[in-house]
């Protein structure tokens, strides 16, 4: 079994690729990434997951121009002084079209859960667990393709073009969208991002109550 310190190892060296090689993934390489995918843990394991792979490079770029062509269009019903901010969302949106594979992570429909028990939760979605279950199996993913030395991108911007991505994958009808995953072998090492420190993430109640810093506990 993998000791804490590699496990960390693993974490801390991974990153988020953005530029590929331009060959191929291997296939056996892709089915590694999937079996690590189908074992995350899942709501009742219900395992909700489905993942489409594109692997045809003009097929991707042709995705690509779709959600291009699509974002463009709602972007401009924009004030002109977000052009800043929609002009590097459009770019990020398409990235996907540069990479030679592309995984569409998808999650079943929640199931239902009785409405009156719903009433005043904010996000119905996550109380049946199935886009937080698809997102374990997409980290599982990210890590498999870094222990396998590929680079991989989640990217969630090319949902802003939902209705392009459904028609154009023929998405199943019980099934949403969850993200994209861009994979291929590095082209570049990125530097390592900042990370928040322990203090700034992690709250120990404990401490809080000892403190007598109590006032925003919750029943």
């Amino acid at each position: 079994m993998m000791g804490y310190d590699d496990l960390l190892e693993l974490l801390q060296s991974r990153r988020s690729h953005r530029r590929f090689e331009e060959r191929a993934v291997d296939r056996e390489d892709i089915r590694r990434l999937l079996e690590a995918a189908g074992w995350a843990p899942s709501n009742h394991n219900r395992q909700p997951w489905r993942f489409l792979v594109l692997e045809d490079r003009q097929e991707i770029q042709a995705l690509a121009e779709g959600v291009g062509r699509s974002l463009a269009t709602r972007l401009e019903s924009l004030p002109a002084v977000a052009s800043a901010y929609t002009a590097e969302l459009a770019e990020h949106a398409v990235l996907f079209g540069r990479a030679p594979l592309l995984i569409v992570a998808l999650h079943k429909h929640p199931v239902s859960v009785s409405a009156a028990l719903l009433e005043g939760v904010s996000q119905p979605e996550l109380v049946s667990g199935e886009p937080l279950s698809v997102a374990m199996a997409v980290e599982n993913l990210l890590l498999a393709a870094h222990a396998l030395r590929l680079g991989a991108c989640v990217m969630t911007a090319p949902l802003l073009a939902q209705n392009v991505v459904r028609n154009y994958l023929a998405v199943p009808p019980s099934f949403e969208i969850t993200c994209f995953v861009a994979v291929g072998h590095p082209a570049e090492l990125p530097v390592p991002p900042r990370r928040k420190k322990l203090e700034q993430i992690a709250e120990f109640r404990n401490d809080r109550r000892r403190s007598g810093n109590t006032k925003d506990d919750g029943p």
